[in-house]
């Protein structure tokens, strides 16, 4: 497999095994849905509850010695989301890859349903949230970083 489609597959599965949701902040997805029209938020809410089905499809796949490697606490993530890609059966890896060519067509389709205003709200949004002046602070202080501060480049896409 290249390596694109690993990275994509094992980002993909993080997201459906940890049970992460695709809009972590309810306040900032309640503001943002307030700007879209009927037929956005219907798009929305019908491939969040696909999505949500693929993934309890997918759970249902998995076997006893997949369920243990993700319950195994003794690894890390990386080496743990490693060891799940290397078990996946054929209908599984068919199931993520499914799975993220919808993802696609869905950003497709969302983004040709944006206006003109809607692209500047959601563009000014994201602008205000990189610009925040707390953002990466933690409740008991300042965040560590493990790049002494440097800037890392993001490979891939």
């Amino acid at each position: 497999m290249k390596l694109k489609t690993i990275i994509y597959t094992v980002s993909f599965m993080s997201l459906m095994l940890f049970n992460t949701t695709l809009f972590a902040q309810n306040s900032n997805y309640d503001l943002i849905t307030k700007e879209l029209t009927k037929e956005q938020k219907e798009l929305l809410q019908k491939e969040r509850a696909v999505m949500k089905s693929n993934r309890e499809v997918f759970k249902a796949t998995l076997t006893k010695e997949q369920l243990a490697i993700l319950r195994d606490k003794t690894i890390s993530k990386s080496e743990i989301r490693a060891k799940l890609l290397a078990t996946f059966t054929r209908t599984q890896k068919d199931l993520v890859r499914n799975q993220q060519v919808r993802l696609r067509k869905t950003r497709d389709n969302f983004r040709k349903t944006l206006t003109v205003d809607q692209r500047k709200m959601l563009k000014d949004r994201i602008d205000k949230i990189r610009e925040a002046k707390d953002r990466g602070e933690l409740r008991n202080g300042t965040r560590e970083n493990g790049n002494d501060g440097k800037k890392r480049r993001v490979r891939g896409n």
